[in-house]
């Protein structure tokens, strides 16, 4: 009785004082720093491209969230919503930053540097000492130079990339948990949450989850239960997340657009196939097709060692698909060849921007390379050569970094509207969300779609109430060929919906025109949910 009772957080502190040993400080310490470090370079990198109208959009969804419309209520967005993912990270950024362009990059960099640091923590697993580092290094090297020609897909706004970050996330997790009963509906709930945001991760988590373990509940019925479970786990996600999705339109939130694609035709397979290699090469930074000789062209073809390893990585995976391996190696190897090939046999592959649908294949790749090479590195005393490749990539960034930086499309335009007194008007979609954003909503800039002489309101990537006439007054039309012969409005058009313009200003490649009315009175007929300028 005369002892006296030990305080109540001693246990506690004792606990993480065991756990927080001298080596997992260094890691974590490693960690921070690396992402720190690489937070900054991406930045520098994404800022070398414009912020286009696709992010502002993202951002413009955000900040309505964060200023009482947390459903996203009168909102039509893509046929892939965010809502679970990127737009809680944009929320965070404008809350710090307010609304500006730059928050796209500030999102992207974020984003794609947790990629990075999640994928060699994934192709870590649970190897220790030189091979854990090595896993770690081949794996986030292969993606820490990212091609400039393809900063657009990786390192912009959201469109796929960025749901790698909570795939890989739940991929670690199911590495390393323990086979106990409740890692199925973990594993579950998290899938569901990334559903809500893109139905992408039924094609590179969910299938691949559920048929891989399917052949190893087959393999050893021993273990059955578990398999079963995980599998059984994925597909009830799939109906989580469009039960949620379906609740929150039916409470009067945002609608999104259906998914538009269907099968290629036999004709178009062959500029498909070439548009997949070259997506692929692209994403690992070797897409040399079209580049004079020169500086470029030579950094693309350094970059083909960083997917020669991700092949040889794929290879080996698939030779041993079935004899054993682990569960996420396994997965990973089916999730790539799924995506390549649904991409290649549907009408998605337009142009090589078209490669963020199959984004996927980078950090997966990335993922099998450092797990399944690493020791064979160190085994064929590699690692000089490795040492010296990562050198050079990390030299590519450098060289990245260097590049200078570029205003958001239509920074420009936004100050001088602003200064003109030109603050709610009309433009084509390019033009549209991203001056609103650029501007930190002092200037709003609304789509419209024109159908001949008449002109409606555009649902898509919009709010529905943007258009209300007894709420906003808009008085002018932007029209501009900055964009290409596609987006630019026939002057016939605009007088046919509006009359002629009391006067027209030139400001650089932009022509404004503006009226003494509101311009959204005369809007005709039911909003547009699609997705071009024209019908």
């Amino acid at each position: 009785m005369w002892l006296a009772a030990a305080p109540a957080g001693t246990d506690l502190a004792q606990r993480w004082r065991r756990w927080l040993t001298r080596e997992r400080a260094i890691w974590i310490g490693g960690y921070l720093a690396a992402g720190i470090g690489l937070f900054f370079c991406f930045l520098w990198v994404s800022r070398t491209y414009q912020a286009p109208s696709d992010g502002a959009s993202n951002a413009l969804e955000a900040w309505d969230i964060m200023h009482g419309n947390p459903l996203l209520r009168g909102w039509t967005l893509t046929d892939v919503s965010f809502y679970t993912t990127e737009l809680p990270e944009y929320m965070i950024i404008e809350l710090i930053r307010g609304l500006n362009a730059d928050v796209i990059h500030v999102a992207a960099a974020f984003t794609y540097t947790l990629l990075v640091l999640l994928a060699g923590l994934l192709a870590k697993g649970r190897a220790t000492g030189q091979e854990a580092i090595v896993r770690i290094l081949v794996a986030s090297g292969i993606m820490i130079a990212p091609q400039l020609a393809y900063v657009n897909v990786l390192l912009l706004p959201p469109d796929h990339v960025g749901t790698g970050v909570p795939l890989l996330l739940i991929f670690i997790v199911l590495d390393r948990a323990p086979r106990r009963w409740w890692v199925p509906p973990v594993i579950g709930l998290m899938l569901a949450w990334v559903l809500v945001a893109d139905r992408i991760a039924i094609t590179i988590a969910v299938i691949p989850l559920v048929v891989v373990c399917a052949i190893r509940a087959y393999q050893d019925r021993r273990d059955a239960w578990y398999e079963l479970s995980l599998a059984a786990a994925s597909i009830a996600a799939v109906g989580v997340a469009q039960a949620v999705v379906s609740a929150i339109e039916h409470s009067g939130g945002f609608t999104l657009t259906p998914l538009q694609t269907q099968f290629a035709t036999t004709s178009a397979l062959t500029g498909n196939f070439w548009l997949t290699v070259e997506g692929v090469l692209g994403l690992y930074g070797g897409d040399f097709f079209g580049l004079p000789l020169g500086t470029q062209a030579v950094i693309a073809l350094i970059h083909l060692a960083g997917l020669a390893l991700a092949i040889w990585g794929l290879h080996r995976a698939t030779r041993r698909f079935f004899t054993g391996q682990e569960r996420i190696v396994q997965m990973l190897t089916l999730a790539i060849g799924l995506v390549v090939v649904a991409f290649m046999f549907s009408t998605l592959p337009y142009t090589t921007w078209d490669a963020r649908q199959i984004s996927a294949v980078l950090p997966f790749g990335a993922v099998l390379a450092g797990r399944l090479l690493a020791a064979d590195l160190i085994k064929r005393r590699l690692l000089p050569v490795m040492a010296g490749l990562l050198g050079v990539y990390l030299g590519l960034l450098g060289y990245d970094v260097a590049q200078p930086g570029v205003p958001a499309h239509d920074q420009a335009l936004a100050g001088w509207l602003y200064q003109h007194h030109l603050t709610t008007g009309i433009a084509e979609y390019d033009d549209g969300n991203i001056t609103t954003l650029a501007s930190g909503g002092k200037v709003q800039l609304r789509v419209v779609s024109w159908q001949g002489k008449t002109a409606v309101p555009r649902a898509y990537q919009s709010e529905a109430s943007w258009y209300d006439p007894d709420k906003y007054y808009a008085n002018f039309v932007v029209n501009t060929t900055v964009d290409g012969p596609p987006s630019v409005i026939p002057y016939s058009d605009i007088v046919g919906a509006f009359g002629p313009p009391a006067v027209t200003y030139h400001y650089g490649p932009y022509t404004i025109m503006v009226w003494h009315k509101n311009l959204f009175a005369e809007l005709t007929g039911p909003p547009s949910r699609g997705v071009g300028n024209f019908p």
